[in-house]
């Protein structure tokens, strides 16, 4: 049974992380770019190519595939809760 504390801000929290999410999928190669350049900037060249350099655009867009799986599961949950207060 789910609480119905958690119904309303999985559904609008879920949807938030679905969106972001997607929009990492989406912009991942500029996202990349701006991780590593951001941290070349704050750590120095070396360091920034040991962390970020050896992220790469894919593993980025994995990354938000994951993300908004996870907005779905939270979508998901709200909606179950939703049916399961409605229902007798």
């Amino acid at each position: 049974m789910v609480s119905i504390d958690v119904i309303v801000p999985n559904l609008i929290v879920g949807i938030l992380v679905i969106c972001m999410g997607s929009l990492v999928v989406w912009r991942r190669k500029t996202l990349n770019e701006f991780i590593y350049d951001s941290q070349k900037k704050l750590l120095g060249p070396r360091i920034a190519r040991a962390s970020a350099g050896r992220q790469t655009p894919f593993m980025m867009g994995v990354v938000g595939g994951f993300i908004v799986i996870l907005g779905i599961a939270m979508v998901t949950v709200g909606i179950v809760g939703i049916v399961q207060r409605l229902s007798p």
